[in-house]
């Protein structure tokens, strides 16, 4: 190669460099309230990105900086899976009072850095030669509240679990459709090896199942209320799993129920579960289709092993409300606090669905707006071998409380 051949490569590299890496906009995090933001999740669309970025060509994703000039822990997510990233997602730290900026490049992927794994969703299926093998998205085998037993024969520890650095939780993906809590006692991810060659009923080294959940609605189950009546959502229907992203900071599943029949009604449900590093709860988000005026969608608090059946709930006044349980609660006898979270407008009552309650009992049972989807809601699990400061009601009360001002003043993002 001749020197002015040299030359024009030397220059296209320079120029490839800087287009990949030049800083494109800048995102302001504001938090105007009197008190820090600490792994407070934030999401940016990409539509909202290329508002000021113009087209982000595909193959390139956001990196953050700070002023300082640390990369800030990210990851983008395709969330109708045709191969384009939809969301950016961060869990930002803002002190009181104040703002930040962070600079956004384009970058390859790999020059991310890896940053530590925080949230993780997991479904894993038996092998012949007695390893697991992880399911990204497949059909819910036809098992009946009677014989359950089987789910174990397809599914590590009966179906899809989700977990962060503080806790952990289990779907029974069978007609039970029954939510679990794993209590943690470690912050690394644990769900891989969860239930082989091991007793998770029992304390183990990274915590335990802690949840007795029976035929009530568990730690956050849903369904549906019909002309007044409960139906646990949903045997009979074309239940699936599906694996929409898997961390490092927020990993999100889908459960599905299609064709679902009840009372000459055909209901198509989608229950979405998020969960990220950081916080004390799963976020659900629940759509229905086919949903008429005189149908709500409804999820619980078990009360099993609650001595005093008594749920507390609490108007925070600022458009947040919440449903809370605390007691020695855990299958063990620990303290455990348990609440349901949710925007007051979809909020509609409560009721106890006492022990010879029909299908659904043991439960204080959350009911959302009639006739109102998609809802939302956050189901938090506080176990004290997780925090000794759980044992106490007064510090879990506290925990919600802070939460709750946290989601009706969220941090407020601007794009330049």
């Amino acid at each position: 190669m001749n020197k002015s051949g040299y030359y024009l490569v030397l220059c296209a590299f320079l120029l490839l460099s800087l287009s990949c890496s030049r800083p494109e906009a800048l995102i302001v995090l504001s938090n105007p309230t009197s008190w820090d933001r600490v792994d407070e999740p934030v999401v940016i669309t990409r539509a909202e990105l290329e508002k000021q970025m113009g087209k982000i060509s595909n193959g390139f994703v956001p990196m953050l900086t700070s002023e300082g000039g640390m990369v800030i822990p990210t990851q983008v997510d395709d969330l109708n899976g045709d191969g384009i990233w939809d969301e950016l997602f961060l869990l930002a730290n803002v002190p009181a009072q104040s703002r930040i900026a962070l600079t956004v490049t384009l970058v390859n992927p790999g020059q991310l850095p890896v940053f530590t794994q925080r949230s993780q969703a997991w479904l894993a299926s038996p092998q012949e030669d007695g390893s697991y093998q992880e399911v990204k998205t497949v059909q819910r085998p036809a098992i009946t509240r009677q014989n359950h037993g089987q789910t174990k024969r397809y599914f590590q520890f009966e179906g899809p679990g989700w977990e962060n650095d503080r806790l952990g939780f289990r779907n029974y993906f069978d007609e039970r459709n029954g939510m679990d809590i794993f209590g943690k006692t470690t912050e690394t991810m644990v769900l891989q090896k969860v239930g082989i060659n091991e007793d998770y009923h029992k304390l183990q080294s990274w915590g335990m199942d802690i949840l007795k959940v029976g035929a009530s609605l568990g730690a956050g189950s849903i369904a549906l209320e019909v002309d007044g009546q409960l139906h646990r959502v949903a045997p009979g229907s074309e239940g699936y799993y599906e694996l929409v992203t898997n961390g490092p900071l927020r990993s999100i599943i889908r459960l599905g129920f299609d064709n679902w029949q009840v009372e000459g009604n055909t209901f198509h449900v989608l229950h979405e579960i998020t969960i990220y590093g950081g916080a004390w709860y799963y976020l659900s988000t629940v759509t229905v289709e086919g949903m008429t005026d005189n149908s709500r969608i409804v999820t619980g608090i078990v009360s099993l092993d609650l001595e005093d059946k008594q749920a507390s709930f609490t108007d925070y006044e600022n458009g947040i409300v919440s449903l809370s349980t605390h007691g020695r609660q855990a299958i063990e006898g620990e303290y455990l606090g348990m609440a349901v979270m949710l925007h007051k407008a979809d909020y509609s009552d409560y009721t106890y669905l006492e022990a010879n309650a029909p299908e659904i009992n043991h439960t204080f049972a959350v009911k959302m707006k009639a006739g109102q989807t998609p809802v939302s809601y956050k189901y938090y699990s506080a176990w004290e071998l997780s925090d000794e400061r759980f044992a106490s009601a007064e510090s879990f009360t506290q925990l919600l409380k802070n939460d709750a001002l946290i989601m009706g003043s969220p941090i407020q993002v601007e794009i330049k």
